[in-house]
């Protein structure tokens, strides 16, 4: 059965990466919400997803060359400003009060300074939650596979467009490629070259096909027909209704 992915929470209805999108998911039974982190430069780790607050926020600062309390001052609560008044760049240990006891969480380091690394395990290590439930994810190969590493009782997946970014690949080149960095599996882009027998290559290998990011229904409904194990959706509470109509349940 295929799970459905909160894409930095349920942001069709909230602020993207905020609290308040994190508690929907939660509410509304997804299977699991994503998110983006940054390490601050008090060390500090932040759920945000780009390298800075341009698009998202009240005022314009460089995540990565921010401290935390700096952060602080900006509001995320964009166009959704009117029901969610006063939302701000969390911490990434504060969001795990919304995950769930049966929930994935979807972490995508973003970034290159591998510093990252010990910061989320620390972070993740801290909040008590079943390993289990973790699910990295990363562009970055060097990223991911240290991630990896560090926590391997944790779920890796390696981010990525694959013909966009990495080049028309055969199902034994992407194979191949997962186990060259260690990984779990691949989050990859739903993009039109994916066919069947990609993914059932990747399953065959004992690895996780996950897709990103998709709100089309009929989208979804190709990408299941073909395999994917999840898919991540900034409706995906929506989109889970939908199937479960479907299958009867």
């Amino acid at each position: 059965m295929v799970k459905w992915i909160s894409h930095r929470g349920e942001s069709i209805d909230a602020p993207e990466n905020s609290l308040a999108a994190f508690k929907l998911s939660m509410e509304r039974k997804t299977d699991g919400m994503e998110c983006d982190v940054h390490l601050t430069t008090d060390g500090k780790v932040v759920v945000c997803h780009d390298s800075n607050t341009l698009r998202t926020g009240s005022a314009f600062l460089p995540v990565e060359g921010s401290s935390y309390d700096e952060l602080q001052q900006i509001h995320i609560s964009g166009a959704l400003e009117e029901i969610y008044p006063d939302e701000k760049i969390p911490l990434l240990s504060e969001t795990f009060q919304f995950l769930g006891k049966d929930r994935e969480y979807y972490i995508e380091l973003k970034g290159s300074d591998l510093a990252l690394v010990p910061a989320v395990k620390a972070v993740v290590e801290a909040s008590g939650v079943d390993f289990k439930q973790i699910v990295f994810i990363s562009f970055s190969e060097a990223m991911i596979k240290e991630m990896k590493l560090a926590m391997p009782r944790c779920r890796a997946l390696w981010l990525n467009s694959l013909i966009r970014d990495y080049g028309r690949v055969t199902p034994a080149e992407l194979v191949a490629k997962l186990k060259e960095l260690g990984v779990d599996g691949i989050d990859a882009n739903a993009n039109p070259e994916t066919d069947a027998e990609l993914i059932k290559a990747v399953h065959d290998a004992g690895m996780i096909y996950a897709v990103w990011t998709i709100d089309n229904p009929y989208q979804a409904d190709h990408f299941i027909r073909l395999g994917v194990d999840a898919v991540t959706s900034n409706r995906a509470a929506r989109l889970k209704a939908r199937a479960e109509s479907f299958s009867g349940k």
